[in-house]
Formats: structure tokens, sequence, C-alpha cells
């Protein structure tokens, strides 16, 4: 029987097999380093736990410094007001809160508020897409944990809008109240989001949102149907309950069904997108 010849050990491949992990590794621990302080912070953070939230340093911000969807970022960047709002939502947590639109105003109000304080930290915003990655990696202490902007969303409010349980989920036009600081996402209130307020503040977020040129081009004479692409970003939202994003937009567009609706649409999302941050000097 022939001795099979021994398979030659790529030394190359290997060092760069080891050095590609190693710099994982290094990357890793360097991370991990960079965002010791908030985990520490969190972790010393004394929280209150009460049965319903209180926004009042949040709502004052907003009245001040937000206005007709815009917010003044250049004035709130000075205000002791923006620390304060985020003490305030560091030190509760909402895991006492019995109802579930206390939960999700919450949520919504931390989500935002954070955007805001990133927005203010990088303030003048030169390009504004680099936000998208600060959301993704700069942690904030918010009801004693540390939080990101995206965790925000993908661990306590998304799940809200597509949960099948009824006692857990909230309709997915709550979504128009989630504002990340640009221009084509939904407007920001001018005072904080409770349980009282939700639902008119909803049906006001939606009814500006669709009714907005930027977001909405139906032409049944030409069978073209175009919607923003906020629409598209948060596709599984926008299914719940409707065919497609389409159907959702209008039926929200016109609930009177006053507008004759053109079956044979090319159905399409609108082409830009605005990624300019709402700053009211702008």
């Amino acid at each position: 029987m022939p001795i099979k010849p021994k398979k030659e050990v790529n030394l190359a491949a290997v060092a760069v097999s080891i050095a590609l992990v190693l710099v994982g590794l290094i990357l890793s621990f360097v991370q991990d380093l960079v965002r010791a302080p908030i985990y520490i912070q969190a972790s010393l953070t004394q929280t209150k736990k009460p049965e319903r939230p209180d926004f009042t340093q949040y709502n004052q911000l907003l009245k001040t410094f937000s206005k007709d969807g815009r917010v003044d970022y250049a004035k709130l960047k000075a205000s002791p007001l923006l620390q304060a709002a985020m003490d305030e939502m560091a030190s509760t947590s909402p895991e006492k809160f019995s109802k579930l639109d206390d939960t999700v105003c919450y949520w919504i109000n931390a989500h935002n508020l954070v955007a805001i304080k990133i927005v203010c930290d990088e303030y003048p915003v030169n390009a504004p897409l680099k936000l998208k990655r600060e959301f993704i990696v700069r942690h904030f202490v918010v009801g004693g944990k540390a939080l990101t902007v995206e965790k925000i969303w993908n661990d306590y409010i998304h799940p809200k809008l597509v949960d099948k349980r009824k006692d857990k989920v909230v309709q997915a036009d709550t979504i128009f109240l989630l504002c990340r600081a640009f221009m084509g996402y939904p407007e920001i209130t001018d005072h904080a989001i409770t349980a009282e307020t939700l639902r008119a503040d909803i049906t006001t977020n939606v009814d500006k949102f669709v009714h907005n040129p930027a977001n909405f081009d139906y032409k049944p004479a030409d069978h073209y149907f175009a919607i923003s692409k906020f629409f598209q970003f948060y596709r599984d939202v926008f299914g719940q309950g409707f065919e497609d994003p389409w159907a959702f937009a209008m039926y929200y567009y016109d609930k009177a069904d006053r507008v004759p609706f053109e079956p044979r649409l090319a159905k399409t999302f609108m082409p830009n997108f605005n990624w300019s941050v709402n700053d009211i000097s702008h």
C-alpha cells in the first residue's frame, strides 16, 4: 500500500489566522475598556422604581428647546436641562410600571432623549450620517442600565410593536413617535410623551408624516405610488395588520376612503431620504 504524503502546513496562512484572532481580541478588550466607565456608572446609579414614570425634566427640555419638529441644539447644548433630563431618565427604572402605555412612553422618550444628547455632544454636526454610528456604539445610563440608542430600539421598543400577544403589543403606528434627530424621521414632539397624550401624539405625527409631500407621492393616473424610505427601514412593523407598507400609508393618508385607489400601482420608495439634522437653525 503506497504511503500518502503528509500535507504541508501553510505557515503563512496559520500566522495570518492567529494574527487576526489576536487583533480581534485586542479590539474587543479596547472596546470593553472604553465602555468600562459607563458600566461602572450604571452599576452605581441608584434607581427608583415608581409605578408610573416622571418626565418633568425632559418635558421642560422639549417645551423650552423644541418647536415645530425641530430642536435648538446650539442653546440646549449649554443648558443644565440636558443633564437634568438625562439624570432623570438614568435614575428611573420602568420595572414596576403597571401599564404597558407607561412603559412604551418611557422607552420612546428615553430613545429620543439619548439621540438628542448625542447630537448636542457632536454639535455642530457637519456629517449627519456619522451619527448613525454613535447611535450604535455610544452607551448612556438609562434606567440603571448602560444602553445605546440602537439597543433601546431593538430590545425595548421594537418587540412591543411586533409581539403577537395582545397584552404585550401596542399599535404599529406608535413608531411615528420615534425620532432619531433626522428630518426624514417623524417629528420630535414639543413635550414628553405620556400615556395620557400617547394616542393624540401618534395621530398628530402620523398625519403630519403621510401628508408631507417628501414622504408620500400617489399618482393613480400614472400607476405610481411612492412612500418614504422610513417605511422601508421598519417594514416588519408596517406589515402588522396590513398587506404591505403602501397599504398602511394609504390607510392613514385617506381614512375616509375619498381618494380613488388604483390597484395596478408601481409601488416604490421615495428616491431620497432627508438625513439632515432636525436643527432649528437650518
